[in-house]
């Protein structure tokens, strides 16, 4: 989205206080209003929309599938994410930057990625039933959350790589290790 990228690009210019939204809504080539209609602020259009998952590809997970094994499934709900939008490699490097030099940024990112890992655990409560154990469901929330960092970052790396075959890999990796 346009206004998305102008605002990773201002921020990245000026500095994530060094630009308004009137600046921003020029960037983008938009009005005001329309901005505020898509994000509240300036810290979510640098970060972008929050990652929402498929209703329809959750009730599958909860039912226990697509193929009966959590973490396996927990990719392939994961990876359906990968197929809503291209991914960026230079939106991806950039908000790297950005994460890295703007502490409110990190702290809007870490909240978000704890809303969707809640959800995500709360998923695999509903799924597992009385087999439930809440930390390690924590564990393997964070475990994938790692192993998916690591293939943004070798996505970012190489120009060729395919962001879902370097998360394979990476998965791959993690398994061959803890076997």
């Amino acid at each position: 989205m346009r206004i998305h990228t102008c605002a990773q690009q201002l921020a990245e210019q000026h500095g994530l206080d060094g630009f308004s939204m009137d600046d921003l809504a020029e960037a983008a080539d938009v009005s005001r209003r329309t901005l505020f209609n898509y994000f509240a602020g300036k810290d979510d259009a640098v970060l972008g929309d929050p990652l929402e998952l498929d209703p329809e590809l959750t009730d599958r997970f909860v039912a226990g599938g697509p193929t009966g094994h959590l973490v396996d499934d927990m990719v392939a709900l994961i990876e359906t994410t990968f197929d809503a939008g291209e991914i960026n490699r230079d939106e991806v490097a950039r908000a790297r930057r950005l994460l890295a030099t703007e502490p409110r940024l990190m702290a809007a990112a870490h909240q978000r990625f704890a809303a969707i890992g809640a959800e995500v655990v709360e998923l695999i409560a509903a799924r597992e039933g009385d087999r439930h154990d809440p930390a390690q469901a924590r564990v393997v929330v964070h475990v994938l959350a790692v192993l998916f960092d690591l293939a943004l970052t070798a996505f970012i790396a190489d120009p060729h790589g395919d962001l879902r075959g370097l998360f394979d890999d990476a998965i791959r990796r993690a398994r061959t290790a803890f076997a």
